[in-house]
């Protein structure tokens, strides 16, 4: 937790605006949220190890699982989904791999039984497992006619289970046909959708915030954008050249050039390509604000208006500074966080995953 208590320092004397603090990263908040899924992974005997088992595409386990993260169609809220596939043989499970609480929860879920929480909540959830069963029956003595058969083969194993999950929409259970020494086996697969409460609750706080500041970035910089117009307008003014009033223009040309060879915010030359990190840019920041001060720049000016504009000039790149370092801090919280949903071993899906 030593990151937590050290993002709600940064957050609290840093400088940031009220309203930039208010729309933060929750990291304390969807810290707790994890563990709430962890645990509910667990108590349905999916641990870590168990789901990097069963989510593994080479397994020979009869039992499949395919997770995914889908947005529902009238909203921008996210549905996380897991779904089991489960290859029974005369409606049992074979698998000596799976733990006892594994087995009971796929067993339960299989017969149709209730699942069991501690939670009230995620007890009515669960209530709502869907299940799509369709059960064919197979044996040497069915007639045979022209009529299109299933894909599944009397070897159906765990990668049936995956063709499973890419056309689950259309057929969520098969059967396979049977041989004269098993005459009266049943094989089928069987295709169970499981609600992650939890796991929803934190992927729609997660999204949320994130789009909360994106819609904070967006209004900032339009009001720079403002700005930067308005400080243009000022300049001009002052560095207009004339043949009878004073001028500035030297100076403001000598101080763009002193500023386009700082490469405050983003590098243009080979060997530092790209954009600044924040520590770097408030260096290079320093870097001319020294260099105005050792060549005299400001001091000489002509025109009371031009220091005036020049002041105008280092706040809005302080501003700009300011905005980096609270982008940085809440991009850090974010992969701190989705780092920590690594440990449940359910694949990051790829509109959260850190290089989205």
């Amino acid at each position: 937790m030593k990151f937590g208590h050290d993002f709600k320092q940064s957050l609290a004397s840093q400088g940031f605006p009220p309203h930039w603090v208010a729309q933060a990263i929750p990291y304390g908040q969807l810290k707790k949220c994890l563990k709430k899924v962890q645990r509910e992974l667990q108590e349905l005997g999916l641990d870590a190890e168990t789901l990097k088992a069963l989510l593994d595409s080479n397994t020979d386990s009869p039992v499949a699982l395919n997770y995914s993260l889908n947005a529902s169609s009238n909203s921008t809220l996210v549905r996380p989904k897991l779904t089991v596939f489960i290859h029974l043989h005369d409606g049992n499970i074979v698998d000596a791999s799976l733990t006892p609480t594994t087995r009971q929860f796929f067993e339960k879920i299989s017969s149709g039984s209730a699942v069991s929480h501690s939670d009230d909540e995620k007890e009515s959830a669960l209530a709502n497992i869907s299940r799509f069963k369709t059960a064919d029956k197979a044996t040497d003595n069915t007639p045979k006619d022209n009529t299109p058969k299933d894909n599944t083969t009397d070897n159906a194993t765990n990668k049936t289970a995956d063709k499973g999950a890419d056309n689950a929409t259309d057929t969520t259970t098969t059967a396979a046909p049977q041989t004269e020494a098993s005459h009266h086996d049943e094989e089928r697969l069987e295709r169970i959708e499981v609600p992650l409460v939890f796991d929803s609750v934190f992927f729609d706080m997660l999204l949320s915030d994130v789009s909360n500041l994106d819609a904070l970035q967006t209004t900032e910089q339009n009001h720079l954008q403002e700005e930067v117009k308005e400080l243009g307008k000022q300049v001009s003014q002052v560095s207009r050249p004339t043949r009878f009033s004073k001028s500035d223009m030297d100076r403001w040309r000598r101080i763009f050039e002193l500023y386009l060879d700082a490469e405050i915010f983003f590098a243009t030359h080979e060997r530092e390509h790209g954009a600044r990190s924040s520590q770097k840019a408030l260096k290079q920041l320093q870097w001319f604000q020294g260099e105005v001060k050792k060549q005299e720049l400001v001091s000489s000016f002509k025109l009371p208006e031009s220091r005036t504009a020049f002041s105008k000039f280092l706040e809005l790149n302080l501003d700009l500074l300011k905005h980096l370092q609270f982008q940085e801090l809440n991009v850090l919280a974010i992969s701190k966080i989705l780092k920590s949903m690594n440990h449940t071993r359910l694949p990051l899906p790829s509109l959260v995953s850190p290089s989205s």
